[in-house]
């Protein structure tokens, strides 16, 4: 028996936007994988040791490390992991580990940015709290010593301006203090939430307010229209200046001019590699 089109989709059998949302999935799926060995062939060599960070693409990035190191497409790569979900992946996957403190030079650290200027040379980490928090002052410390820092960004995640929430990491003995200043400074372009460890947030962190494991709060400061400064769109430098003068700041999730390159899973374009210019200096906190 022939079901019609009502009969089909009523039951369940037969949709007319199922097809489309299953390819449209597919796609983005293989333009991810694409992208992510993409980024290992093109910049993981033999004999090196590479730092990797935390997100989706740079998961796959390590399992296709490993998959590069069985097959002996590389050989003698170790890894260093930025965030604790590195070290799991890449464990998981036979990557040999080491650690940025005993590592004699890292060639090149992978992570993936959650949203990216090209044209600034800019982007923001930490946005999101699933499925783990940001690590940042990790991900800081090893910026420091790394020759070449590579960003995977997905296309969506590409924009003409920087426009999700900055999350900043505060002393945990001080956070209140910090938070009004950040709150003096971003009166009328932002709100500033305290991040939760679990359930729903508020200004205060709700009910569970999020604890690092060194000993740091991360409040968010929650733009509403992209991100300002005193009511205008200033550079992002000097919204990056004004957070570090705050007393009790540990770092921050904007990451200025330390991009060498980005490798972009497109599901329309295919992989796109950018290379952007030094367009904007070094943050160092």
């Amino acid at each position: 028996m022939q079901l019609s089109r009502t009969h089909s989709a009523r039951f369940g059998v037969y949709t007319r936007s199922k097809p489309r949302v299953l390819v449209r999935a597919a796609a983005a799926a293989d333009s991810k994988r694409a992208a992510a060995e993409a980024a290992v062939d093109k910049f993981v060599t033999s004999n090196s040791v590479v730092a990797f960070g935390n997100g989706e693409l740079v998961n796959q990035a390590i399992a296709y490390l490993g998959s590069c190191l069985m097959n002996k497409k590389l050989e003698n790569v170790v890894a260093v992991p930025v965030s604790s979900a590195a070290a799991h992946e890449a464990a998981y996957h036979g990557v040999p580990l080491t650690t940025l403190e005993d590592a004699e030079q890292v060639s090149l650290l992978v992570d993936q940015a959650d949203q990216y200027d090209e044209a600034a040379n800019a982007a923001l980490k930490g946005i999101r709290a699933e499925p783990q928090q940001p690590e940042l002052p990790r991900l800081r410390q090893a910026l420091k010593s790394v020759k070449k820092v590579l960003l995977l960004a997905e296309s969506q995640d590409i924009v003409p301006r920087l426009c999700a929430s900055l999350p900043v990491f505060i002393d945990g003995s001080t956070w209140e203090e910090p938070a009004e200043a950040l709150d003096d400074l971003f009166l009328g372009d932002a709100e500033i939430w305290r991040r939760p460890a679990s359930g729903v947030a508020n200004p205060r962190g709700g009910e569970n307010p999020y604890m690092s494991p060194d000993g740091c709060n991360i409040v968010d400061v929650r733009f509403y229209e992209g991100m300002k400064l005193f009511g205008e769109d200033a550079q992002y430098d000097q919204i990056a200046q004004e957070i570090q003068q705050i007393e009790g700041v540990v770092v921050h999730g904007l990451l200025l001019g330390v991009a060498d390159a980005v490798v972009v899973a497109d599901p329309k374009q295919g992989v796109r590699v950018l290379e952007p210019k030094a367009a904007a200096a070094p943050s160092s906190s």
